[in-house]
């Protein structure tokens, strides 16, 4: 069997599997080849689209409904993914970095060779607003993790609005020059960039 028809087959075994999973080993079995081979041939097929999922384990399946929903982007959209995701394949831990590297991979088909070379030059963060002191913010956030204090923070929005919000400070972490404060409230996580606040409280 050629390897174009096994590709073929493998995701009509998959289909026929949903919702369960098969195991290389199991996949491998059916077509007569090594487990190596399938996970090339796995590799092969999610590179190309197809909604195939896969867990250490458990095995491989089709996600639901073939997969998410298409997604229509702008162009300044689609590069700002692309920044998002290097980044993340650069700092993140090694299983988020290599789903990023999968990301990155899939957006420089959609945006074109000419278009990911130019950003490819630009610097991989870039602050484009004037920084306020942010030592004292800092200084007050730490503070509030060591008593177990709630925070209350008045913030400037990207669209420069002002918002309030309250927490509990998790937190702080670098991002080359900046730094992003999380907090935690019943909503969620919460992360703000240390010089857009404005204000930061602690509370009892």
């Amino acid at each position: 069997m050629s390897r174009a028809r096994r590709l073929v087959e493998i995701v009509r075994t998959l289909k026929s599997a949903a919702p369960g999973a098969l195991t290389a080993a199991q996949i491998a079995d059916t077509f007569d080849v090594s487990e190596r081979t399938i996970y090339r041939d796995m590799a092969k097929l999610i590179d190309s689209g197809i909604p195939i999922e896969g867990e250490a384990g458990l095995g491989y399946w089709l996600a639901p409904d073939e997969g998410p929903p298409p997604v229509s982007l702008t162009w300044r959209q689609a590069e700002i993914l692309w920044r998002g995701a290097r980044l993340i394949a650069l700092t993140a831990d090694e299983e988020a970095a290599k789903d990023a590297g999968t990301a990155k991979a899939r957006l420089e088909k959609v945006l074109g060779r000419q278009r990911v070379d130019r950003i490819r030059t630009h610097a991989l963060l870039s602050l484009t607003d004037k920084n306020r002191s942010i030592a004292a913010v800092l200084s007050a956030f730490e503070s509030a993790q060591r008593r177990d204090a709630s925070v209350k923070i008045i913030y400037v929005s990207v669209e420069d609005s002002e918002i309030t919000i309250e927490g509990e400070p998790v937190t702080i972490t670098p991002v080359g020059d900046m730094r992003i404060l999380t907090l935690s409230n019943p909503d969620g996580l919460h992360h703000i960039r240390a010089e857009r606040i404005k204000k930061l409280t602690l509370r009892a």
